[in-house]
């Protein structure tokens, strides 16, 4: 009996709004990067998708990355363009001048990072926060309030940070981030739930989770469940470190299994985890949920026999539901239901010695082939990972300043998250 979510959810959302993070903390995936051309192409996709916010990058870091938000304003894309900055004058002005229709100010909330990382007091970083969120509003742009670090943050602090800033001005949406990956789905949906009874159902929440513990759609479900009404999400889980919480996965378990709605087309999965997967060189394990290429495809006899009579026998998540076809792969594994069936497609009479001479030698092919394409695509993963997602070398930048006798400082180094 499959019980629905809402039984023991009752705070769970009829919908939630999905916002996708790929262009901008996708990007910051160690060694990954995107050309101008390559943002343009996947915010068209993530637009087509039904993405409705699009956090497309950090305009305070480079004026290509401006000229980049510019341009994604210029394609007339049905998502909004959204860009992060850190609550100074400087990065929001970067933000207007990329021309974002939203911005994602964020400033870490919890203790550690408030004393340890910036040495600021708490009263220091909510003035600065305000003061941010001022600037935002006065130059015409949707603030969304984002909370770094608030999964290591004292619920009651956080509440004390929001509530006078609710009051006075309006926020789109206040973003909690599992920042290092260290909630749970009990904690995390704790959170949204204390949060959401001490400030209101006004202020939406966000969910921005990271997968450190192979968390991240687990905690951005539990969000959802205790109340959350956006979320945000790469495709692909592209992400720092261990990535972000998935798109697809997500989608596919609020429309199956919470029985969510989102505005994601299932139909745009596919290629949306395809062509992150091409422009960014990080490529996906076949055995990646929802998108990947194993997840449709059936090899053992018994699982293919049930299949074949009805396929809800070994698919919950069905594969016309993101336009992908089930398969049947012939391997070590099969069964005599497999070949019979593969016979009778091509017309050739299933006589009983003919399927077992058939499924004898595809066991006995199988055994016998060699292993020596699996060492060397493992070898060219490999050195893919060491020559394209491994950064430059700090040996050779540091050589290149020697040799032109300069060095380079930071000149402001008063606010650096």
């Amino acid at each position: 009996m499959n019980v629905a979510a809402r039984d023991f959810h009752p705070e769970l959302p009829a919908s939630v709004e999905v916002i996708d993070c790929t262009l901008r903390d996708g990007e910051q995936a160690p060694g990954v990067w995107f050309t101008h051309e390559e943002k343009l192409e996947l915010a068209a996709l993530l637009s087509q998708a039904g993405v409705s916010v699009l956090d497309a990058g950090f305009p305070a870091s480079s004026e290509l990355e401006v000229e980049t938000l510019q341009a994604l304003r210029g394609q007339g894309l049905r998502a909004r363009i959204g860009a992060t900055a850190r609550p100074l004058e400087s990065d929001i002005a970067a933000a207007e001048r990329a021309r974002a229709e939203e911005v994602f100010l964020f400033m870490p909330t919890s203790e550690l990072r408030l004393q340890e990382t910036l040495g600021i007091s708490r009263g220091e970083a909510t003035d600065i926060f305000r003061a941010g969120a001022e600037m935002v509003i006065g130059r015409g742009m949707t603030l969304n309030l984002v909370c770094e670090d608030a999964t290591r943050t004292d619920p009651g602090a956080l509440i004390r940070l929001v509530e006078p800033l609710a009051a006075q001005m309006p926020i789109a949406r206040l973003v909690l981030c599992d920042t290092v990956g260290c909630a749970h789905p009990a904690s995390m949906h704790a959170l949204v739930r204390t949060l959401g009874s001490a400030l209101g159902g006004a202020l939406v929440l966000c969910a921005h989770s990271h997968n450190d513990f192979g968390l991240a759609g687990a905690n951005t479900l539990a969000a959802v469940a205790g109340g959350a009404r956006a979320i945000t999400c790469t495709v692909n889980g592209l992400g720092e470190r261990a990535g972000n919480a998935d798109l697809a996965e997500c989608v596919a378990a609020l429309t199956h299994l919470y029985g969510v709605e989102h505005g994601i087309d299932p139909a745009r999965l596919a290629r949306l985890s395809c062509a992150v997967e091409r422009i960014s060189g990080v490529h996906m394990s076949p055995i990646k949920p929802v998108t990947g290429s194993n997840v449709y495809r059936h090899e053992s006899g018994v699982h293919v026999d049930g299949m074949l009579k009805d396929a809800r026998s070994y698919e919950f998540l069905p594969a016309s539901w993101s336009r992908q076809g089930t398969q049947y792969v012939l391997g070590k594994h099969s069964g005599s239901a497999l070949v019979r069936h593969l016979l009778e497609q091509a017309g050739v009479p299933p006589s009983e010695e003919l399927v077992r001479t058939l499924l004898a030698e595809v066991k006995t092919s199988t055994l016998g082939r060699d292993k020596t394409e699996h060492q060397r695509a493992y070898a060219l993963k490999e050195a893919f990972v060491l020559l394209c997602l491994s950064g430059i070398d700090p040996a050779i930048m540091l050589a290149r300043i020697r040799a032109s006798g300069q060095e380079r400082r930071d000149p402001s180094g008063k606010f650096a998250v």
